[in-house]
């Protein structure tokens, strides 16, 4: 997600801060309509979920959260 003081990945929740070595790494997951952001060290874990259609993939964090919600 983009917010009004930079980048937030939302796979773990942290902003991705400008001039570090992480990029930013727009999806998407399916059932979530938009793009969404990520940090490379949390790419593999996206990957990983897409590919197992498994949301436990994930780390604890914002679209975990949102897929736990939607399966309660």
């Amino acid at each position: 997600m983009i917010t009004q003081h930079g980048p937030l990945c939302d796979v773990c929740g942290h902003y991705i801060l400008p001039g570090t070595s992480e990029s930013i790494n727009p999806f998407s997951m399916a059932g979530i309509a938009g793009t969404l952001f990520c940090h490379d060290s949390c790419k593999p874990h996206v990957l990983r979920a897409r590919e197992t259609q498994d949301f436990r993939a994930l780390p604890d964090g914002p679209l975990r959260r949102v897929f736990e919600v939607f399966e309660a």
